[in-house]
């Protein structure tokens, strides 16, 4: 793909991206309006990831689907090294709740639509960073999994190794005792790179879900070993997809 074809792809995932979300803002007010209807923002979310990637032909491939009782709630943690991580989850089995960092909510409409739905975390506060933890909690209530990303937002310095977890993901599973499950967005980094100014890849956008952990009888003592296990577990599935990442 040469650059300029590839500027002008870019330009059109932006418009498509932009226009989809713009056209369903009314309805993410609404919902705003209605704290008993924020779990239906889900299915938005899932509409505009699948409309817009369909739209500018960015396929989709889902593994491990089946290992998710749709019908059961989860703390959902993932690498994290694109933006299109965040769309990526319109794609999860059942309704979620996000935690973003607080820059998000800085971004025109959609900032306005995360904070309201969701939950933004000043990560340089641990009393902003605990009582994000216990909003978001509150906010799954029964029939929503809660979707983090245990690097805390896109830090590593040298993709597609990750950065070190941070607890707040494995503290919130053990304290609501629901399982954990790791998924490994391997490919999402190529198709949207964390760069000042992006060139958007044609790629199959790949979401692996892993065997869920159990948590149940776990307590806060038990977080250090989660949190490594996860992180092993997601840095096997990046490896199997990009064998020049060393795997240790």
């Amino acid at each position: 793909m040469n650059k300029t074809f590839q500027r002008l792809y870019t330009l059109w995932c932006a418009i498509v991206f932009a226009g989809i979300f713009l056209i369903l803002f009314p309805f993410f007010l609404v919902l705003i309006m209605f704290p008993k209807w924020h779990h239906h923002s889900f299915y938005l979310n899932r509409f505009w990831a699948w409309t817009a990637l369909k739209l500018v032909g960015i396929p989709t491939k889902l593994q491990g689907v089946e290992r998710i009782d749709k019908t059961k709630q989860y703390v959902y943690c993932s690498n994290h090294f694109s933006l299109l991580d965040i769309l990526s989850f319109g794609f999860a089995p059942n309704p979620v709740v996000y935690v973003g960092k607080e820059s998000l909510a800085k971004i025109p409409f959609f900032g306005f639509m995360f904070s309201k739905l969701h939950v933004t975390v000043n990560r340089e506060s641990m009393k902003n960073s605990y009582q994000a933890l216990q909003r978001a909690i509150a906010k799954m209530g029964e029939n929503r999994s809660l979707v983090m990303y245990p690097e805390g937002g896109i830090y590593s310095k040298d993709i597609p190794r990750m950065a070190r977890f941070k607890d707040g993901a494995f503290r919130a599973a053990i304290e609501k005792q629901i399982p954990v499950v790791p998924v490994t967005l391997p490919d999402n980094w190529i198709i949207l790179p964390d760069e000042r100014a992006p060139l958007i890849r044609r790629r199959k956008m790949k979401m692996i879900f892993h065997e869920p952990i159990p948590t149940k009888g776990l307590n806060m003592k038990d977080v250090p070993a989660l949190k490594e296990q996860v992180f092993k577990t997601i840095e096997r599935g990046i490896n199997q997809h990009h064998p020049i990442y060393e795997y240790k």
